[in-house]
């Protein structure tokens, strides 16, 4: 590794701890870049509540602020209840409707969260997807949803439809 790109992971490293000391997490938003290849999707998740014995939490689709927002809000809340989410919960942030979690399984950490585990030196962590609801309440697996909403993959195998 070049001591440019060890310089800019130790930075990276230092502000990941600071957000989390503050905050309990940090919130890493991966934005697309004109390298990515056609149907790729920003996505967003957060680092810090492994450490709390509890599942990070995933946002494919998304790079809006309002939704990192969200994930800071049901962190707190996991880590207020000292209970992980459970595979397909629907958790109340405020809204019309709640967010729906999911099981993001092996998909969650090798391709989404993968910081989480350079970060604390281990791959046996878990993620939970959080499904955003349309704006009639549809999951992206209900026949009518409405894009952006439909376009998020679910990465959970297990439960799809049953809402």
């Amino acid at each position: 590794m070049s001591d440019e790109i060890a310089a800019l992971w130790d930075k990276l490293r230092l502000d990941i701890a600071a957000k989390i000391k503050e905050s309990g997490q940090a919130v890493q938003v991966v934005y697309l870049t004109e390298h990515d290849p056609p149907g790729s999707q920003p996505f967003m998740y957060t680092i810090g509540n492994y450490r709390h014995g509890l599942p990070e939490l995933l946002v494919v689709g998304t790079d809006s602020d309002i939704i990192a927002g969200v994930l800071n809000r049901l962190g707190k809340i996991q880590r207020d209840r000292g209970k992980g989410f459970e595979d397909e919960e629907l958790v109340s942030v405020g809204g019309k409707f709640p967010v729906r979690i999911v099981d993001a399984g092996v998909a969650g950490r090798k391709r989404y969260a993968t910081f989480v585990g350079i970060f604390y030196g281990t791959d046996s962590y878990e993620v939970r997807q959080v499904l955003l609801p349309d704006t009639e309440g549809r999951w992206p697996d209900a026949p009518g949803c409405d894009a952006p909403y439909r376009n998020q993959p679910i990465l959970s195998t297990t439960g799809q439809t049953r809402h």
